[in-house]
């Protein structure tokens, strides 16, 4: 019975993804795999002169995987501590690229300050993953 290039590649294919999806799975499961994010809700806030609004999302990385879980717990607090540094923006300060890099260390330092802690210890970057000025 002949079989198709086609059916075969398919078939191929489709083991390659299982073995990749098992490698993967196995990976986590030791702890190799990925480092963890914990994505913010998005924060919209009026910058200074209330005039323009700052859209914007940002992404935690816990400094060690074993934070993952305290630093979702003091969610409430970070945001707190975000939505004081955003709200004393001007859009000037984060329409540069220069400025936006100086606001992901802000945002960095606003939310180990909520955590009591360091970037060594506690959120070792802040990642913007959209963020809008109207």
């Amino acid at each position: 019975m002949h079989k198709s290039a086609g059916f075969i590649f398919k078939r191929n294919l489709a083991f390659l993804f299982l073995l990749l999806f098992l490698a993967s799975s196995n990976a986590n499961a030791e702890g190799k795999g990925e480092d963890s994010y914990i994505a913010l809700e998005p924060f919209t806030v009026n910058l200074v002169g209330l005039h323009q609004v700052l859209q914007i999302a940002i992404t935690l990385k816990p400094a060690k995987p074993d934070m993952a879980e305290k630093i979702k717990a003091y969610v409430p607090a970070i945001r707190n501590e975000i939505i004081l540094l955003l709200s004393e923006k001007t859009p000037e300060e984060i329409q540069s690229a220069e400025g936006k890099k100086k606001l992901i260390v802000e945002t960095r330092k606003a939310a180990n300050k909520a955590l009591g802690l360091t970037a060594k210890d506690g959120i070792s970057e802040a990642l913007f993953v959209s963020i809008i000025v109207q």
